[in-house]
């Protein structure tokens, strides 16, 4: 999915959050299921049907790869030489563009090595260590948003200088997919979280797969889909990392037996204990072939619009993605606050005002003024990635 940026402490009135007093003042409040475009099924249920689609082994017979992972990555797509990946290509990994963003530069390699996070501390993440503890990240486009950003000449600034000259407006197909997943070595989950007791304890709770001769356990995904014109936004996580729950809480009406977990707020970084799927999500999920270790990763929430009924800015963020990687605050993490000003300029380069909004955490509706001299790149911060003209030499 693609970058979901920043956040503010959730908290809300009596009317909308019974759990607390009438005197508190609203500053978010936790993103909740919405209508789906074209479907009877709220956003609950629609991303976790996604997820039981792009989950599923793309070899019935093997646990590995599942179907996002044969998608096609940033490096994939902002390139000079764009293509759809073969099925023996390598796994690679990126730097998060919301981290090196809010560091002050997003140019350089796409491609680059597993990073030690940017807050690792916040997370109780180790900082020391055999091999050096890191998480990586991996962004994968499906093939409709893919043949759109490729067919339209969108991969490249030179591309999208044409696209403002001519006033394109970008609009991805309703079946465009992002999906952003957090990956840590195997050596250093076990570090991070020693109650797993080993390795292979890790291999039956977490989805795993290899990249350069390394073993790494998926512990975060962001999912994003186009069937909405603000697109429909969800986060995953292992219901075993630190504080999952923390700040927001978790909220899943169709696959949790447990629909509304409150956070702890007595205590950070703790545990929230298993997900139980109910039997609804149990069924589709054994019907599409997931794996065992698809029952341990739950559902944070799912959004679809800025606000609450009321205004009330919404709130929806990732323990991992966006806390100890992007080193934003969860609480006032906002999916579609974020991706609506990514955008170009008539030079094919998202202009400063819009980038600046990244490390800015916004919530609530869209800033007009921000966007001013851009043209909008349908909520993808992938923009960011379009390489610029070859110097001269």
């Amino acid at each position: 999915m693609a970058i979901i940026g920043g956040a503010c402490l959730a908290t809300s009135n009596s009317a909308t959050r019974p759990d607390v007093t009438s005197n508190t003042v609203a500053v978010a409040v936790p993103a909740r299921a919405g209508a789906v475009t074209g479907s009877n099924q709220n956003s609950d249920e629609f991303i976790w049907r996604l997820l039981a689609q792009f989950a599923a082994p793309v070899q019935p017979t093997q646990p590995s790869p599942v179907v996002f992972e044969t998608w096609a990555s940033d490096a994939d797509v902002f390139s000079y030489t764009p293509h759809w990946p073969g099925p023996n290509e390598p796994k690679k990994f990126q730097r998060s563009v919301l981290e090196r963003t809010a560091a002050g530069s997003a140019s350089g390699p796409i491609d680059v090595t597993c990073a030690t996070p940017g807050n690792a501390a916040v997370g109780g993440f180790p900082t020391h260590g055999t091999p050096t503890p890191c998480i990586a990240e991996e962004v994968k486009r499906n093939r409709p948003q893919f043949d759109y950003i490729v067919n339209n000449n969108l991969n490249t600034q030179a591309g999208l200088r044409a696209a403002y000259a001519k006033s394109f407006q970008v609009v991805m197909p309703t079946e465009a997919i992002s999906v952003k997943g957090d990956w840590v070595p195997v050596q250093t989950l076990l570090q991070w979280l020693p109650s797993l007791g080993s390795i292979a304890n890790i291999q039956k709770l977490y989805y795993t797969n290899t990249s350069g001769g390394v073993e790494y356990a998926l512990v975060s995904l962001h999912v994003s889909s186009r069937q909405n014109t603000n697109w429909v936004w969800g986060t995953f996580e292992h219901q075993m990392n630190p504080g999952r729950c923390d700040d927001l809480g978790c909220y899943d009406t169709f696959g949790a037996t447990n629909p509304a977990v409150p956070p702890n707020r007595t205590a950070v970084n703790t545990q929230y204990g298993a997900c139980e799927k109910t039997p609804q999500l149990a069924a589709v999920m054994a019907q599409a072939g997931l794996s065992a270790v698809w029952n341990n990763y739950c559902l944070k929430s799912t959004m679809v619009d800025y606000t609450a009924p009321d205004g009330t800015p919404y709130a929806l963020g990732n323990s991992v993605i966006e806390r100890i990687v992007g080193n934003g605050t969860v609480a006032a993490s906002s999916c579609i606050a974020c991706h609506v000003y990514a955008s170009f300029g008539s030079a094919g380069a998202t202009l400063p005002a819009a980038q600046a909004m990244l490390p800015y955490n916004p919530t609530g509706k869209p800033i007009p003024a921000v966007l001013d001299g851009s043209l909008q790149f349908d909520f993808m911060w992938g923009v960011l990635l379009a390489p610029p003209p070859p110097k001269a030499k």
